[in-house]
């Protein structure tokens, strides 16, 4: 999913559900529902590669450049 896609269906959300804009947001561990977490961080663009996270603060650490970045992290 884009982050277009996941803020218009936030979006749609909101609006459905005026009453859920004060609750906190969790997320899923899976699809099977085998774990949940609050959500504690705003978005962090950075780079996925091979199942590792690397935030555009460890570029320099790991070797990546700015127009290596590839994915956002909600949390």
């Amino acid at each position: 999913m884009t982050l277009k896609d996941y803020i218009e269906n936030l979006y749609k959300f909101a609006k459905e559900n005026p009453e859920c804009l004060e609750m906190e947001v969790i997320t899923s561990k899976d699809v099977e529902g085998n774990g949940f977490n609050k959500v504690y961080f705003t978005p962090t663009k950075g780079v996925f590669d091979n199942g590792d996270f690397i935030s555009e603060e460890g570029y320099d650490d790991y070797g990546y450049k700015n127009n290596d970045t590839n994915i956002v992290c909600v949390n």
